[in-house]
């Protein structure tokens, strides 16, 4: 596989990814019921793709792989739950940057769980990004937006151990077979949780559900299963790192469609977040020679 062809499946993934917040704001139905529809959909999308060999791969999948997709699906539905809340507490540019902060938790998981060395210089560039977040935080707690931003955070915890879980199965499973998996699992947690908060499933406008789809072919689709689809060629910090366009591109769409301006702090503080998370996948992905490493697969 061409690592060109790569970059830009993960650039294409990114930008359909920095939609959702956007096409979420138009949807009037309760968060968890757009995280319901948006991974129902995704399911059903990636299945009929896979096709007349999605039997066939369901079967080839070892009962441990089962178990890792189990959890993966598990924390895709709590990120999707929380995130999409988010957006109701806080703005979208905050929102999207905090969850974008999974990256540190990726490096976290990768050092303790995959047992991967990082670069003291990474660690200084998660320093960095840390103090961006906390000053994007400090502010926010003065605007009454913090509520948000912990939900944005708590969601970018929960996809980060999806992304970990990710980069070990997708070495055996396809993507798409994956994706359509961990989604349906999600969409069976999120049904109960929408019974359970008494949510009703149907009565919602035509756009909604017209939204509901575009959601799922785009960010779903064309965002998460391009990424899932990539982590078997790439490290996870490297897929991670690639998701903070989506911050540049929802700031950029909140602007044109909802006139939310950056406040000052918002400025500096994203501008530390990328900046250092930058820094860290630059320097994790380092060899003991100081080279890049090459890529998997």
């Amino acid at each position: 596989m061409r690592f060109s062809l790569i970059y830009i499946a993960i650039f294409l993934g990114v930008l359909c990814m920095s939609t959702s917040s956007i096409i979420i704001r138009y949807t009037v139905a309760p968060a968890m019921i757009i995280a319901f529809y948006r991974v129902f959909f995704t399911s059903v999308f990636a299945a009929s793709f896979r096709g007349r060999k999605l039997p066939t791969s369901l079967k080839n999948i070892a009962k441990s792989d089962y178990l890792f997709i189990l959890g993966a699906g598990f924390f895709l539905a709590l990120h999707f739950a929380f995130w999409i809340t988010s957006l109701s507490y806080t703005s979208i540019s905050s929102s999207v940057l905090f969850t974008n902060l999974q990256v540190i938790f990726v490096f976290i998981f990768s050092i303790f769980i995959l047992k991967e060395k990082l670069n003291p210089l990474a660690v200084i560039g998660i320093l960095i990004a840390l103090s961006g977040s906390a000053l994007i935080g400090f502010g926010d707690l003065k605007q009454g937006r913090i509520l948000g931003d912990l939900l944005a955070l708590s969601s970018g915890l929960f996809v980060a151990i999806y992304f970990i879980i990710g980069r070990d199965v997708r070495k055996r499973v396809d993507a798409l077979t994956y994706t359509s998996v961990t989604s349906f699992i999600a969409m069976m947690v999120l049904f109960f949780a929408c019974l359970a908060f008494s949510l009703e499933l149907t009565g919602y406008r035509l756009v909604d559900w017209s939204l509901f789809i575009l959601l799922a072919l785009g960010p779903g689709i064309g965002g998460h299963a391009i990424l899932n689809w990539a982590l078997k060629y790439v490290q996870a910090p490297i897929v991670a790192v690639s998701i903070l366009g989506e911050s540049v591109g929802a700031s950029i769409l909140a602007y044109l469609f909802f006139q939310e301006y950056l406040m000052w702090y918002q400025m500096i503080g994203g501008i530390l977040i990328i900046a250092g998370i930058y820094m860290a996948a630059l320097f994790e992905n380092k060899g003991k020679d100081g080279t890049p490493e090459q890529f998997q697969g």
